[in-house]
């Protein structure tokens, strides 16, 4: 068989691999961001405070923290094409628990299944485009992966909401373990780990990543102890945990209580974050890989116009954001945060490539810890300023209770700032070998 036909097959192969991909991180999205849309929901079902319903859906970040090693080094011995075959069943089976449970800690169990599958799918991925795709493809690529998480992020904002309205919450998620279960099946099916595997040549030839796990389980201490590993983790928590945790889960609540629209009409808000995340990770990718050939540079710029984003919601200020303006935040709070994709390539670029999946994996522990303790905490600061309002059973916060809330992430987007000053300048190619002195005249 000829190059060019070999080359035409793995386009082809890869095509296929991406549009499986794709419908399963589109669903991990949506089960992710889904409770922001039944929030209200929740709390009158299980009678929860708002600390309590914070303590539900950060199970899930608290399970990416503890995963976020342990999926890498998943992806590095079981193989991309088994780890997210089974990440996407116990997705499917922790739906059909939240959608059945009668009481809160049934609940609590079906939110830790969906996130214990879930906290695998994006590192075993990444680790499988190493093998499918070109390093000079891999921001851009990372880009394109958000764009279609960020895409089922947008429907479980806005038609999650009618469908909530017809088929009720439990109803809405008990569909969703069933279209993940069948999506895991079609992914065993047909992807393989490499193009090997498909008596297709090698795209990135090389060292293989060591296959007993004890042996990849040594890198843990070499990529938590290199420094250059730190500020784009630290620099991603900042971003996505006080993104999160306002797409998450306080954004609908906030829209509806402050602004006193229906939950259909506040869910334009989070889906302008979406739409945000949606055209921005691409660009970011693009940016990055094909126009500056820069990692830091644009890290750093889109997240200083993320945290002036979070200036205008957490200063103090006479009345409330005009609706038209916070449109307009939110949008720009989706396009400036999605340069955090660029968090796993930064990692993998200073570290040792024979443990990719344990490199990509690092930044995730960080982020996701980040967000479930930030989740927990703005609860707990609404909870300190509550007025004793009851809407149906609901907590109803004032205006002020959240601006203190969105101070926190203010700063915590500041923070974001600094790290991602420290951010190691790679130019997309790996330089773990290489000495400081080479990395300052990159």
């Amino acid at each position: 068989m000829s190059a060019s036909e070999d080359l035409a097959r793995t386009r082809r192969w890869r095509g296929s691999i991406w549009a499986v991909f794709s419908a399963l991180y589109f669903l991990s999205h949506f089960h992710r961001i889904a409770p922001t849309v039944v929030a209200a929901d929740l709390m009158a079902a299980f009678r929860t405070t708002g600390a309590e319903l914070g303590l539900l859906t950060a199970i899930y970040p608290y399970v990416f923290a503890a995963m976020g090693f342990p999926a890498g080094a998943l992806a590095d011995t079981l193989g991309p094409r088994r780890t997210i075959a089974l990440g996407a069943g116990t997705m499917g089976a922790g739906a059909f628990v939240f959608a059945l449970a009668p009481r809160f800690a049934v609940a609590f169990t079906g939110r830790l299944l969906v996130g214990l599958g879930a906290s695998v799918i994006l590192v075993a991925f990444l680790r499988l485009c190493t093998e499918w795709f070109r390093p000079d493809e891999f921001a851009t690529l990372a880009g394109l992966t958000q764009t279609v998480g960020n895409v089922g992020a947008l429907v479980a904002a806005g038609p999650l909401a009618l469908v909530v309205e017809r088929l009720g919450w439990r109803g809405s998620f008990a569909l969703i373990g069933v279209a993940t279960a069948l999506l895991a099946g079609v992914w065993w099916g047909m992807v393989r780990d490499r193009p090997e595997d498909r008596g297709l040549p090698a795209v990135n030839p090389g060292p293989r990543a060591p296959s007993p796990g004890w042996a990849v389980l040594r890198g843990v201490p070499r990529v938590l102890a290199n420094p250059r590993s730190w500020p784009p983790a630290l620099a991603t928590a900042g971003v996505y945990g006080t993104l999160l945790a306002f797409l998450g889960l306080w954004a609908v609540p906030y829209v509806t209580q402050v602004y006193r629209v229906s939950r259909v009409e506040a869910t334009a808000y989070t889906s302008a974050i979406a739409v945000g995340l949606i055209i921005g990770s691409p660009l970011a990718g693009w940016i990055s890989d094909r126009w500056l050939g820069l990692r830091r540079l644009p890290f750093t710029a889109f997240t200083l116009a993320y945290a002036a984003c979070w200036a205008g919601l957490a200063l103090p200020a006479p009345g409330r954001v005009p609706p038209a303006l916070l449109l307009t935040l939110c949008f720009l709070m989706g396009l400036t945060s999605s340069a955090i994709i660029l968090v796993f390539a930064c990692v993998r670029e200073v570290n040792d490539p024979a443990y990719t999946g344990l490199a990509i994996g690092f930044p995730n522990s960080v982020a996701f810890l980040g967000i479930g303790l930030l989740q927990w905490r703005l609860g707990a600061i609404l909870d300190a300023r509550w007025e004793g309002v009851l809407r149906d059973g609901v907590r109803v916060y004032a205006g002020e209770a959240y601006r203190a809330a969105f101070a926190v992430c203010l700063v915590l987007a500041l923070l974001a700032l600094v790290m991602s000053c420290l951010i190691t300048e790679t130019r997309g190619r790996n330089v773990w070998r290489g000495s400081s002195a080479a990395l300052d005249s990159a």
